[in-house]
């Protein structure tokens, strides 16, 4: 029956993965169904306090959208990277690490990948390169942001176990930033320079490459823009000192709800103060693409503590003596399954409670953590497939960049090399940090 059940589980998975979107949620009904009504088996635990830490940052991230304030952001991410072309391979991932790192989602950097990508061709830099970077940086930067939905899973479990928001940050920031300058260097090798490249010569000569810079025609931006980045900024500022000073302060609140409190206060006083209608606050398409994330993670988290749930004494026994022996193995467990679900949020709900309960130390759930960053395995993620659409210069087509075979594109040996260098790293970190 458990080999049946498992079957059910991956199965689940593996439609997830073909469904994408909403699909992976409504993978995890079907799912469900199966397991509850046909094979017997007693509901898991539904992760509520990570749906409901989502919940409250799409909220205050969608209210600031309406006021403007994500503009102003990406503005001045634009500024810095005109400002400064000669050094494009470095400030393009750098731009999008901060962004999604001060965001919590990695949807932001679909918003500068236009400016990339004209910046480095009328620098003569090919835009596949510094596109990569950017690309890989923000995927691997939600596992460095203290709002993400995939360090809030991460975290309300650690927690439990006794590591403070200082150390658990103190391994997973330095990771994630080693594992995407990393990926840049890589990425600034790859492929030959824009002038040498037969496919670009041949574009630019049939006039398909837009060799005019793009100036800056959109409408200025308003003070409630400015104003709400203050704000949200200031609330994100408060809850990492709430989590960071937690035994100075003297409070017993957990990061669930400090970030929950802080979040709904923060979107009541931008809606106020920065002058957004409250029925505007849901068409925001950030709050449309956090309706789809929790109904992601609610269906097929819930499927997996509904089966892993029901076995969990006889994974316990098994898992926990493999890992102590080979702790890297759930690194590659994280990557392996991120590429499969296109989603580090439902990663880490998914993974590191069972992790957890099975015996898994602290330090190498923090030590693994960046591994939930492989969306780039293959091309057709938003942000790897808009960073392709957004290049008329042909640094993508090449036949050896093109993802003919599946992984030869150029997101992927940035986004491996990564990893491979951060998952040991964190572990060194963890050692330090984590007791």
């Amino acid at each position: 029956m458990l080999f049946v059940q498992v079957l059910l589980l991956l199965g689940c998975i593996i439609l997830a993965a073909k469904l994408g979107g909403v699909g992976v949620g409504l993978a995890g009904g079907l799912g469900m169904v199966v397991a509850v009504y046909i094979l017997g088996l007693a509901p898991g635990n539904i992760p509520v306090s990570v749906i409901l830490i989502i919940m409250s940052v799409i909220l205050a991230l969608s209210v600031m959208q309406e006021a403007g304030g994500m503009k102003y952001m990406v503005k001045c991410a634009e500024k810095l990277l005109r400002n400064n072309p000669r050094y494009i391979n470095i400030i393009a991932p750098a731009t999008t690490f901060v962004l999604t790192t001060l965001a919590g989602t990695g949807y932001t950097a679909m918003s500068v990948l236009n400016v990339i990508q004209q910046v480095a061709k009328d620098n003569g830099v090919r835009p596949s390169q510094p596109l990569s970077s950017s690309v890989v940086a923000s995927q691997i930067a939600i596992t460095a942001s203290p709002i993400s939905g995939a360090t809030a899973a991460m975290y309300v479990v650690v927690e439990k176990m006794g590591v403070s928001f200082v150390d658990a940050m103190a391994v997973i920031f330095p990771s994630a930033l080693f594992g995407c300058i990393v990926a840049a260097f890589v990425a600034s090798r790859q492929g030959c320079e824009l002038k040498d490249d037969p496919i670009y010569l041949e574009r630019v000569k049939n006039g398909l490459v837009n060799l005019d810079d793009i100036e800056d025609t959109d409408e200025p931006i308003t003070p409630e823009a400015k104003r709400s980045v203050f704000f949200f900024l200031g609330g994100v500022i408060f809850i990492v000192a709430m989590l960071m000073f937690k035994s100075v302060i003297g409070h017993h609140l957990g990061s669930k709800d400090i970030i929950i409190i802080t979040m709904f206060f923060v979107s009541l006083v931008m809606a106020v103060f920065c002058k957004v209608p409250l029925n505007r606050i849901k068409q925001a398409p950030i709050f449309r693409d956090g309706a789809e994330s929790i109904i992601v993670i609610l269906g097929i988290v819930w499927l997996s503590s509904t089966i892993i749930g029901a076995h969990i004494g006889q994974i316990k026994d098994i898992a926990a003596t493999v890992l102590h022996h080979y702790p890297f193995l759930l690194s590659l467990v994280f990557f392996c399954t991120s590429a499969l679900l296109f989603s580090q949020g439902a990663t880490s709900a998914l993974l590191i409670p069972i992790a957890a309960s099975i015996g898994v130390d602290a330090g190498t759930i923090l030590a693994s953590f960046i591994a939930v960053s492989a969306l780039y395995i293959t091309n057709i993620y938003p942000t790897t497939a808009f960073a392709i659409a957004t290049d008329d210069t042909g640094s993508f087509l090449s036949r050896k960049w093109n993802g003919s075979f599946i992984v030869n594109h150029p997101f992927f040996l940035p986004g491996i090399s990564g990893i491979i260098a951060a998952v040991p790293f964190g572990f060194l970190l963890a050692t330090v940090f984590v007791h």
